[in-house]
């Protein structure tokens, strides 16, 4: 995995990266429900497929040392609006860390699981 930073170490391709707001949480608390991911599908329908917000697996998380390496999600945007929004949405913790738009696009364009098909008895 190429990673987001700058650094000539780290990222090569000479992409602009920027301090993006980002939003920490616990495995399943950002994406258990399934409201996550129909925020980021209409963001991107509404914004032409690019809609500026991403989700970051655990493993990309941890790869990138952005949480407390206990399997944790991440949300990226470049809106700290849109982040405090999400935060109050899902709850989490806030930060901000050194990404690359063009990587995001590329690295981090999946999208959270699907809510589970509630059992009914």
């Amino acid at each position: 995995m190429a990673f987001p930073f700058p650094s000539p170490h780290r990222f090569s391709g000479g992409a602009q990266a920027d301090d993006l707001p980002v939003l920490l949480a616990p495995l399943g608390q950002l994406s258990g429900d399934g409201q996550l991911r129909e925020l980021i599908e209409e963001r991107r329908e509404r914004h032409a497929g690019t809609g500026p917000v991403w989700y970051l697996q655990p493993d990309q998380v941890a790869a990138l040392s952005l949480g407390q390496g206990c399997g944790e999600e991440a949300v990226v945007t470049t809106s700290a609006a849109v982040l405090t929004w999400l935060q109050l949405r899902f709850g989490g913790r806030t930060g901000a860390a050194p990404m690359a738009t063009a990587w995001l696009d590329a690295e981090a364009r999946t999208l959270p699981p699907s809510a589970r098909q509630a059992t009914l008895v």
